[in-house]
């Protein structure tokens, strides 16, 4: 080993020995050729300045043609051409091929090294800011909850995005669910698509909020910057509590100028709760539907309860609502349920067994209330939950919870055909 590297270094030193004397050729080539340069122009000046002497002294045209004649030989030798035949040769005679190849890896070895450090300098430039966030690393319920600094803010992927800055957002009960590991398989596997996601970790909390437009894609015609708006995410998607989100035009509507950012931050998934449970499940759309009819709703001063009360009053049905405690009865009263009972003064079952049967049980409360609500409903009634069903996906995996559950879709279909 110790023979090779001297063989190497010998062979370097060599070809340095080369480099200097090329070098030295080189400079005294140059400074020939800047030397012969310099002469010329001395010649020509003088030639220049003779011509002029002679003409003002009134000399004969003999010594003015022979000056020109001079100055003439003298231009000769800065002619383009003959400047290029001296490096010609000097190319040809002194300019080996180990100098040739020694040229072509500096060449390329500068470019490579100019290219990276241009990438560099270009990725820095463009990298995302940093931005806090409520985060989840682990799924372990509230343990797993944290405030983070560093979380790389969001940016435009695709032309029909919107990038907005959050003013206010709302926490509700799914954000628990998600921070003990609900809808994880899905959203493992979907984030391995979206760009801002550099993995399953950071999970970012949150389902809805209110902010200001900050940019928008190509295809975005609808909103501006600087717009206030209000969204809401679904569940595979990186949460609101954050400083920015990039979410598709689609999820997002123009806020209504009369609500605050915080009253608009609190109300798109607990709408969307609300309006699927009574309208799409129920089948109650409006006020021909709902007048007249008695409806059960648990959980009246909840995020999805408050909103449910106040469909069926407006609507014009009778509406009895489940509170956990009696200090919300007079909240209950004025969102406009009139009946109320109060879970901590009387038992639930008493209460409601003394009372008529309802036409619609609406449920946020969880599968808790839901066997007990299937005793009080009319035979033609209807029972709805907006509780989180069990994703098949979490259990058996995104391929085999999807068949699982299109089985479990086919046999509900197949039972309500009959």
């Amino acid at each position: 080993m110790d023979h090779v590297m001297f063989l190497a270094q010998e062979r370097i030193e060599a070809l340095q020995l080369r480099l200097d004397t090329a070098s030295v050729h080189l400079s005294n080539r140059m400074a020939g050729l800047r030397d012969g340069t310099a002469s010329a122009l001395h010649v020509l000046a003088d030639a220049l300045r003779k011509t002029l002497h002679s003409v003002q002294s009134g000399n004969s045209s003999l010594r003015l043609s022979e000056s020109l004649d001079r100055l003439k030989e003298n231009l000769q030798e800065l002619r383009p051409s003959v400047l290029y035949d001296r490096c010609f040769i000097f190319i040809l005679h002194e300019v080996t091929r180990t100098h040739v190849y020694l040229c072509c890896v500096c060449f390329v070895g500068g470019g490579l090294v100019g290219a990276m450090m241009g990438s560099r300098v270009r990725n820095s430039v463009a990298a995302p800011q940093k931005m806090r966030a409520i985060v989840v690393n682990s799924y372990n319920g509230l343990e797993g909850i944290s405030v983070v600094e560093d979380v790389c803010a969001p940016r435009l992927s695709s032309r029909e995005q919107i990038l907005v800055q959050v003013k206010a957002a709302a926490i509700d009960s799914l954000d628990l669910c998600v921070a003990r590991g609900y809808g994880r398989a899905s959203r493992r596997h979907l984030n391995r698509y979206n760009p801002n996601c550099a993995g399953e970790f950071p999970v970012v909390l949150g389902r809805d909020c209110a902010g200001v437009v900050v940019a928008v894609g190509a295809d975005v015609d609808d909103f501006a910057p600087g717009d206030e708006v209000w969204l809401s995410v679904p569940l595979h998607h990186q949460g609101t509590l954050c400083e920015y989100i990039v979410v598709k035009s689609e999820l997002v509507a123009l806020k209504p100028p009369e609500i605050t950012m915080e009253a608009a931050a609190a109300l798109p998934f607990a709408l969307m709760q609300a309006w699927g449970a009574m309208v799409q499940q129920a089948g109650i759309d409006g006020e021909d539907a709902a007048k007249g009819k008695r409806f059960l709703i648990h959980s009246g001063v909840s995020s999805v309860g408050v909103v449910l009360v106040q469909l069926a009053s407006l609507w014009g049905g009778h509406v009895t609502t489940t509170l956990s405690s009696s200090h919300h009865a007079q909240l209950a009263q004025m969102l406009g349920a009139h009946d109320i009972i109060t879970c901590d003064t009387a038992v639930l079952a008493k209460e409601l067994s003394m009372r008529d049967k309802f036409d619609v049980i609406l449920n946020p409360g969880g599968a808790a209330l839901h066997e007990e609500s299937l005793k009080h409903v009319l035979p033609d009634g209807v029972v709805v939950s907006t509780a989180l069903p069990e994703l098949p996906a979490d259990t058996y995996g995104v391929v085999i919870g999807g068949i699982y559950s299109l089985l479990l879709r086919l046999r509900f279909l197949v039972t309500k055909s009959r």
